[in-house]
């Protein structure tokens, strides 16, 4: 075997160093890359499990709108059957309060007849006034009521301001 050197030695030495190390690193490397790739892994997963719950939040929000929806339309359906109900309920009342007043206003007609038909001036004054609505003339009414021309003049401008 041929004679090594020291510095021969000392260079294989230090090659057999540089190899040990050069393994423990491509050693290292590979856990490093394992641990990087797991890591990938996990962000990965992290990454699918985030965007299912983001899925699920948007389905229930979702739901949330349409049942907050359908609540509405339940409600303006039930105010709309409830004004219905007053509408119509309003409107009888004002029926049988506009019967009342009708059959007040026909006894009081009964009873201004009654009185005029008592009284022979009423009655006089009573038929002015149905002329007057006619449209008979003021000459027509004197002779008729033997009323004096001023008390015709008054009835009929009374008669004018009335229907206004």
């Amino acid at each position: 075997m041929p004679d090594i050197s020291v510095t021969n030695m000392l260079l294989l030495c230090i090659s057999f160093v540089g190899l040990g190390i050069a393994i423990i690193a491509i050693h290292s490397n590979r856990k490093l890359s394992l641990k990087l790739s797991k890591a990938l892994e996990l962000i990965n997963s992290l990454h699918r499990l985030h965007d299912v719950h983001q899925n699920k939040i948007e389905a229930i929000e979702k739901k949330q709108l349409n049942a907050q929806q359908d609540h509405e339309k339940d409600l303006q359906q039930h105010i709309a059957k409830q004004l219905a109900e007053l509408k119509s309920t309003i409107f009888a009342s004002q029926q049988t309060d506009m019967e009342a007043i009708k059959q007040i206003i026909d006894k009081i007609e009964a009873e201004v007849e009654d009185m005029s038909q008592q009284d022979p001036a009423a009655k006089m004054y009573a038929k002015a006034h149905s002329l007057v609505e006619s449209g008979a003339s003021i000459d027509e009414i004197i002779e008729a009521c033997d009323l004096p021309k001023a008390e015709v003049e008054i009835l009929i401008e009374f008669q004018k301001k009335a229907r206004k």
